[in-house]
């Protein structure tokens, strides 16, 4: 009997998560698939025209008084503890400076960092704690100040094809930067 008890217990919390879970499948007034569009615009990169662009190691500049400069673009060489890069695939690396010249703190927790090499092949970030490369830092840059980080990519092609990297920190106002892959 206290069996009985128990796996009777154990099948109405689960159907009670099965019906909960279910209620939260959205439907046609404001379930999952009805915010599905707010939503997309936290985890992509927006596709208009950039606001500022230029090229490996030069200082580009939004009107906003918030400047990028991607540095030392290098060839990566993963190490056991790296993850994201694909087999076969070019890895290369850069810092990036962030000089936030405005009266307010500048929160890159938000940064969405795009990369693509050649006509089509998008590129995946490489992350390694080990050696610095844990994506953009979580204490916001403060008025006035500068922040560097480093960033390594895993990208298609090879060596000499095209790198076009897009930022973005508030989801709408993109900075493009050129180069080559190394």
């Amino acid at each position: 009997m206290k069996n009985f008890s128990r796996l009777a217990l154990i099948a109405i919390g689960t159907a009670g998560v099965i019906l909960v879970l279910a209620s939260c499948g959205g439907g046609k007034s404001g379930g999952a698939s009805g915010n599905s569009t707010q939503s997309s615009g936290l985890v992509t990169a927006p596709s208009s025209a950039p606001q500022a662009s230029g090229n490996f190691g030069a200082v580009v500049s939004l009107p906003s008084h918030v400047s990028f400069t991607l540095n030392k673009l290098a060839v990566f060489i993963p190490t056991k503890f790296s993850a994201g890069q694909i087999d076969g695939q070019t890895y290369n690396s850069f810092d990036i400076t962030v000089k936030n010249a405005t009266a307010a703190p500048l929160d890159l927790g938000a940064l969405i960092l795009t990369s693509v090499a050649g006509t089509d092949g998008a590129c995946v970030d490489i992350f390694d704690g080990q050696v610095g490369l844990q994506g953009a830092p979580s204490n916001p840059v403060a008025a006035g100040a500068t922040s560097m980080f480093k960033w390594a990519i895993s990208c298609p092609g090879k060596a000499g094809d095209r790198l076009n990297i897009s930022l973005t920190t508030d989801g709408v106002t993109t900075v493009e930067v050129k180069g080559k892959l190394v």
